[in-house]
């Protein structure tokens, strides 16, 4: 699908949102695409504060998107709340209190109004967005997603902004599987960030 008639729905749907008053912003794939670091996307991942699923849910409704039946559980991934939806043939699933199973532990994205990293402009509305420092950790936690959180890592080091670093240090600052811990110490560690 083409990538306008997405960003077209993003617009409906985060008009409605932020005249709801809801904390959320864009992640994943979507995230990437919206920084310039991937060519398309497939869905809208949306992280929401916890606590605000209902009216996040109420806000996609007023939008027009239909709700979907629920997906069965993956293994690799942990929300407090999960929704999906549809909006001009565009899926949306909603996520409140995301985390990311790893080995045998669970490691919870901490999102909240804090961690907005940007807001990018979508036919005249402002959608926030996840900071990329925080998708290139989940990445590595995830299986198979290695690649993009070297994508990630490409573009940080190109595009240097001092924020990004602190993103990365509130990572560090709590427990990490090793290897993952290493490859953000590293990024943490260039030069390009001081």
């Amino acid at each position: 699908m083409e990538e306008q008639v997405k960003i077209g729905a993003l617009a409906k749907a985060a008009r409605e949102l932020n005249a709801a008053g809801v904390t959320w912003a864009v992640g994943a794939s979507a995230l990437l695409y919206l920084e310039g670091i991937v060519p398309t996307f497939n869905d809208l991942d949306l992280m929401i504060a916890g606590g605000q699923l209902a009216e996040a849910k109420s806000a996609m409704l007023a939008a027009g998107a239909a709700e979907l039946p629920a997906s069965p559980p993956s293994p690799a991934f942990s929300s407090a709340g999960f929704l999906e939806f549809r909006l001009d043939d565009t899926d949306f699933d909603l996520l409140e209190g995301f985390a990311v199973r790893a080995g045998n532990e669970v490691y919870a994205y901490p999102f909240n109004a804090d961690r907005i990293g940007a807001v990018w402009d979508a036919a005249g509305v402002p959608v926030p967005l996840c900071p990329l420092a925080d998708w290139f950790v989940l990445y590595q936690l995830m299986p198979g997603r290695q690649k993009k959180a070297k994508l990630i890592a490409q573009y940080l080091l190109a595009h240097p902004r001092v924020e990004r670093r602190e993103w990365l240090h509130s990572w560090l600052d709590g427990r990490l599987p090793g290897n993952v811990r290493e490859q953000a110490l590293r990024l943490f560690g260039k030069a390009v960030f001081d």
